[in-house]
């Protein structure tokens, strides 16, 4: 029986065509189904699918405020023997329409040390200005017996609740105390030694 036997360099080429044949059929199937879908069209047209849709949710509160940013001061020592009157500014950040109230300890300017025939009470006034968003307000005067817990009479910033601001915000505002009194009359008991008193300042946010 006779053999079949072929040369080494042709079979290596009778494998490299079979390969070439194999990639050939492959390419044309690729063209066949891109052809199907249109002249022109591309792997870059491919269709990229139904449009995502993200919501983001955001909310933020600011609560309700009103305080004093910085007090008066009236810590001077005051001379009773004289007429006089001082004041000081004080600083206001309400956001919201808010209520002002001030009251006295004493209702006066009373003595440290009660002695017999000295004056024990010194009265005074007080008078309040504020600035608000909407413009300032001038208060006016009040005694101070009318700014104690069980007031002699009515007082706008004294009596209640207070001094209401109405619809009015004072967000970085100023505001004005004042206070005065006289000086002893003809009759009158002397002032003699130590008087003082305590002032507060109330303020809330208006329901």
């Amino acid at each position: 029986m006779r053999g079949f036997t072929l040369p080494l360099p042709k079979a290596c080429a009778l494998l490299l065509l079979l390969g070439g044949f194999g990639n050939a059929a492959t390419a044309s199937a690729a063209d066949a189904g891109l052809s199907a879908l249109g002249a022109g069209y591309t792997a870059h047209d491919a269709p990229l699918g139904d449009p995502t849709e993200l919501r983001i949710d955001l909310r933020g509160e600011v609560p309700a405020r009103c305080r004093m940013a910085s007090p008066p001061v009236l810590g001077q020592r005051l001379d009773f023997n004289r007429a006089g009157d001082v004041e000081a500014r004080f600083g206001l950040d309400c956001n919201a329409p808010f209520l002002l109230r001030v009251r006295s300890n004493e209702g006066a300017f009373a003595a440290e040390q009660m002695r017999e025939g000295i004056a024990d009470r010194i009265a005074y006034d007080v008078a309040i200005d504020v600035n608000t968003d909407a413009g300032p307000n001038a208060l006016g005067w009040c005694g101070a017996d009318q700014l104690t817990d069980q007031p002699h009479g009515r007082c706008v910033f004294g009596t209640g609740d207070g001094w209401s601001s109405g619809d009015a915000t004072a967000i970085n505002r100023t505001g004005t105390m004042r206070l005065r009194w006289n000086a002893p009359g003809e009759g009158d008991e002397p002032v003699l030694g130590r008087y003082r008193d305590t002032i507060v300042v109330e303020l809330a946010v208006r329901a």
